[in-house]
């Protein structure tokens, strides 16, 4: 549900901008050659890639390492609730069992190594 409000505010702040983008760009006299299209559209590609790279800049921090994906899997066996192999991949079995440990153990559920999940799991301290 989280990921869904995100995604719906991060889409209206994009439309904001982008109205508030092309009715400054109305009220100005145009003189560099282009056209209110193309300043609307080079703004709008510009806006588009900036959110692009920070989306990928969070996935890719927000990625656990394979070493502690190991230890996760390792715990949720010991612990009975992932049967996979121990292999450090963040596959579809082990959010699974990622998301059975989140839910018995009263965490946000979202399938992924977060802080709370890694304490919870022994894999930090703090």
């Amino acid at each position: 549900m989280r990921g869904v409000f995100a995604v719906l505010v991060a889409s209206l702040a994009v439309l904001c901008v982008l109205y508030v983008l092309v009715s400054e760009d109305r009220d100005r006299p145009s003189g560099s050659g282009l056209t209110q299209r193309e300043k609307t559209s080079d703004a709008g590609d510009h806006l588009v890639q900036a959110l692009m790279l920070r989306r990928q800049r969070s996935d890719y921090s927000n990625t656990p390492n394979t070493d502690q994906v190991s230890k996760a899997q390792e715990v949720l066996k010991n612990d009975g609730i992932y049967s996979g192999p121990v292999d450090g991949r963040m596959s579809q079995s082990t959010r699974e069992a990622i998301r059975s440990f989140q839910q018995s153990h009263q965490l946000n559920v979202t399938g992924a190594i977060n802080n709370e999940t890694a304490r919870e799991l022994g894999l930090q301290t703090e």
